[in-house]
């Protein structure tokens, strides 16, 4: 499917203010790693995340004070998704934790337990002393109980009982809104004991955990030693490849160059828009590293065989042909590949937002690093070969 039919674009005449641009960038991406830096994940801080979900609006200065009020020291909060979800993400880093002792050096569930206490009222806390909170037990830990309730040989309807508390929360968007609500599904109304159960045994609290990440310091800094050698390594072995390819050291110094340019936009972008850089991320970078070195090769191919239809054409003529020739290849693949992305972005949640946003910054830098990165690189390192003699 052609989109163009012999198009003649000088894609190249204006190359110098599109160079221009990309230092600019690449400038920025450099002062906002100075002055804002990457905000780490979990996965390279250490620490643990516990994600909560609200009944009702949270205030991320009243959480923040409970936290404190508890001895939890050092603790962020805040609140991600949409406003109307109400969700809190609330990130303890390795030094933080209860009075003396770190989170580090704590269970997972240990933490989740220390910060539902710290948020609890005195109220609430009177409220659901030794009551479930249906809002927080889990499937089992419901069916447990309501099958001690209904006594030997009735597994069976407690395992219906506590599957449709679980499922009516999960319709509600993890939050039950009270006791009666539970009391009108038909498996519950249909058993007095389950009812006089609820009553006096349950409750539910104004939030519900969504889930609990804990990651040990050592284990964060040994990934982010291997985060670095992965990216570093991708760029040597795609400048083996390219050389090893196109036998020309300007279509390996132009690949480098071009990847090194993107991997760096992406994550200023990252840095700057302070998006949270954990392992999804560092997938997103690395699959830009090898969906922009396929764009590259595309061109450089096109080129190469251009190189020896029209020998007397100058080398920037020949960038131009081969990118007008490819272009609409070009507009469809990266056009398709930005609407799955943009999908992802606006639908796929909070947790694959900057997954999605690096691929998006990084799939257009990629498409234009081919044009206005890659092609200047090689027509320089040509041109100043043919000058001095040497092979380019």
């Amino acid at each position: 499917m052609e989109i163009f039919r012999d198009p003649k674009f000088d894609f190249l005449g204006k190359k110098a203010y599109f160079i221009g641009a990309s230092i600019l960038v690449v400038a920025a991406s450099f002062v906002s790693f100075a002055t804002q830096g990457i905000k780490f994940g979990i996965d390279f801080r250490g620490g643990a995340d516990v994600q909560l979900k609200f009944r009702e609006a949270p205030s991320d200065q009243a959480i923040r004070m409970s936290l404190e009020r508890a001895g939890i020291k050092g603790a962020s909060v805040q609140t991600i998704g949409k406003a109307e979800d109400y969700e809190v993400i609330i990130r303890l880093d390795s030094k933080a934790g209860v009075g003396a002792e770190p989170a580090a050096e704590r269970e997972q569930a240990d933490i989740a337990g220390d910060v539902l206490r710290a948020l609890r009222t005195e109220e609430e806390s009177a409220r659901s002393a030794g009551r479930i909170d249906l809002n927080i037990a889990g499937e089992t830990e419901i069916r447990q109980a309501v099958a001690a309730v209904l006594g030997i040989g009735r597994e069976e309807e407690a395992i219906r009982v506590s599957a449709a508390i679980t499922k009516a929360r999960n319709e509600r968007g993890g939050l039950i809104a009270d006791i009666a609500s539970v009391k009108s599904l038909p498996e519950v109304s249909s058993n007095p004991a389950v009812g006089s159960w609820l009553d006096s045994s349950a409750a539910t609290g104004r939030f519900a955990i969504r889930s609990v990440d804990y990651v040990g310091p050592a284990v964060g800094s040994e990934l982010r030693e291997k985060a670095q050698f992965a990216v570093v390594l991708s760029l040597v072995a795609m400048l083996v490849y390219i050389g090893f390819r196109f036998h020309a050291t300007a279509f390996g110094v132009a690949a480098i160059v071009t990847l090194a340019h993107d991997v760096l936009v992406t994550l200023g972008f990252v840095s700057f828009f302070q998006k949270e850089f954990d392992l999804t991320v560092l997938a997103a970078v690395l699959t830009i590293v090898g969906y922009s070195i396929n764009d590259t090769i595309v061109i450089f191919d096109r080129v190469r065989e251009n190189m020896r239809l029209q020998r007397q054409q100058d080398i920037e003529t020949i960038f131009n042909n081969s990118i007008n020739q490819s272009l609409s290849r070009t507009i469809l693949t990266n056009a398709l590949v930005f609407m799955v992305l943009l999908s992802i972005y606006f639908f796929g949640g909070s947790r694959l937002e900057p997954f999605s946003f690096a691929l998006i910054v990084g799939s257009i830098s990629g498409t234009y690093s081919t044009v206005y990165i890659a092609a200047p690189v090689v027509i320089w390192w040509t041109r100043r070969a043919a000058k001095s003699g040497a092979r380019a």
